[in-house]
């Protein structure tokens, strides 16, 4: 059995400090002081900040098993080390400049947010570099609010807006701390106006490389912040724009999720509208939807969205143990047998999931299993399965059935949630309505539409 790092260090200790008081109690040896720590302030800071991280290493090392008493152990370990190494440069006073910023970082991990605040404000005080200062300002803002200083929170949260330079995760999150503050205390005009913030941040980061499930979670707490804030004011056809704007946003990334979160909350501030019956025409600012990811195509040529540009497309996610899936099977082959020849492409896009009817299997078992399927269930279209999350991802799919119409010009048009009557009525007259749309959608590059469809 490992012994944890700490017992060890407590058991040293004792080790050391037993013999020097005997000896001290005979006279005959005098213990000595140990020698000061004088590593640099940066130096005491990056082994606390670093902690951590470095007893997890070890855990895997070890090949430890999670244990949520061990994380907790570990990180209630990493604030004693933060206190002790702001204790001991804390006793070098008077500090300025950098120090002084290291020992508020220490006592931030430490959670000890009067002696981070008064080291903070101290650091500002000498007007520092302006890197250091944001990260310093971004520190007030949390344990200012931890301490019920709202005041001060906001008014540094305005000095860091007010650089240029600026880290967009860490505005958000500042700007939701500070929103969420001014909501408990129903101040819902700052509530909006920093909710407001947080939307512009939260829509900057959806235009770079972001985990899709923490972007989304983005977007959507800043919209309910936003349109509740609006809701509170009585200001509800505000709310109801705000939600769309996250709904027409949906489309343009793509994300089912955040549009599924959207349509539910447009529903819920107006039991009465029809947020299906809402078409932007395509006129949506973003680039166009990913390409489908496939490890195999089952009747179906590999092909792109972009070799279909000037065709309508409806990409169907979906999977074979999924019982609401194969309701839509009817609605999906009738569509394609009334438009087919109008331009409509489907592609059915699954997974290797490993497993069919609760039995293990490999992939080219699988393949067999869903070319069985398929012909079984009469589909008439094809179907790309992957053998990752990837098409998922992308997507922002995390329920099923999942319908993504594109128009012919590549746009996502509308997204369709689940396998109600309400959902498929409403994605079949969308259908209807982007087949009967003028081509004109034909590939810039190469100028052809496109039919890579391999006939059953």
């Amino acid at each position: 059995m490992k012994i944890p790092v700490s017992l060890i260090l407590l058991l040293v200790s004792s080790f050391l400090l037993a013999p020097a008081r005997g000896f001290a109690q005979s006279g005959r040896v005098k213990a000595e002081a140990p020698a000061p720590d004088t590593r640099p302030a940066q130096a005491l800071y990056e082994e606390a900040n670093s902690y951590v991280s470095k007893q997890y290493a070890e855990f895997n090392r070890q090949k430890l098993a999670f244990d949520p008493k061990l994380e907790e152990n570990t990180r209630r370990e990493q604030k004693d080390l933060a206190a002790r190494n702001g204790a001991t440069l804390g006793a070098r006073a008077p500090l300025k400049g950098a120090d002084l910023y290291y020992l508020g970082l220490l006592y931030h991990l430490a959670d000890n947010s009067d002696r981070t605040l008064d080291s903070m404000r101290g650091f500002l005080a000498d007007k520092p570099a302006l890197e250091l200062a944001q990260t310093a300002r971004s520190v007030i803002v949390v344990h200012a609010l931890k301490k019920d200083l709202l005041p001060e929170a906001e008014r540094t949260l305005a000095d860091y807006a007010q650089q240029e330079l600026q880290n967009t995760q860490e505005r958000y999150g500042m700007e939701r701390l500070v929103a969420d503050a001014f909501f408990k205390q129903k101040d819902y005009e700052r509530t909006a106006t920093h909710a407001v913030e947080m939307f512009k941040a939260a829509k900057l980061l959806a235009t770079k490389k972001i985990d899709p499930p923490k972007r989304d979670e983005m977007l959507s707490k800043s919209m309910m912040f936003l349109s509740e804030a609006y809701l509170k004011l009585k200001k509800k056809d505000a709310a109801i724009a705000a939600v769309d704007e996250l709904r027409r946003l949906a489309l343009a990334l793509p994300s089912g999720n955040l549009y599924k979160l959207a349509i539910l909350r447009l529903w819920n501030l107006d039991p009465k509208t029809d947020p299906h019956t809402r078409d932007d025409g395509g006129a949506l600012p973003s680039g166009k939807p990913p390409e489908i990811v496939a490890k195999e195509w089952i009747d179906q040529q590999p092909t792109k969205l972009a070799d279909l540009r000037g065709r309508v497309v409806l990409l169907d996610f979906w999977a074979p143990w999924c019982g609401p899936c194969r309701i839509t099977f009817p609605k999906l082959k009738s569509w394609y047998e009334n438009y087919k020849d109008k331009g409509l492409v489907i592609l059915g896009v699954t997974n290797y999931y490993g497993n069919v009817d609760g039995h293990s299997v490999t992939p080219t078992q699988e393949t067999a299993y869903l070319r069985e399927f398929k012909r079984k269930n009469h589909l008439p279209y094809g179907v790309a399965v992957a053998s990752s999350s990837a098409n998922d991802l992308n997507y922002g799919v995390f329920s099923i059935p999942m319908s993504f119409l594109i128009d012919r010009r590549g746009n996502v048009r509308f997204i369709s949630v689940g396998a109600s009557e309400t959902e498929t009525t409403a994605l079949s007259k969308m259908i209807k309505k982007l087949v009967d749309e003028p081509a004109g959608g034909t590939d810039t590059e190469t100028g052809k539409r496109g039919d890579t469809e391999k006939k059953n």
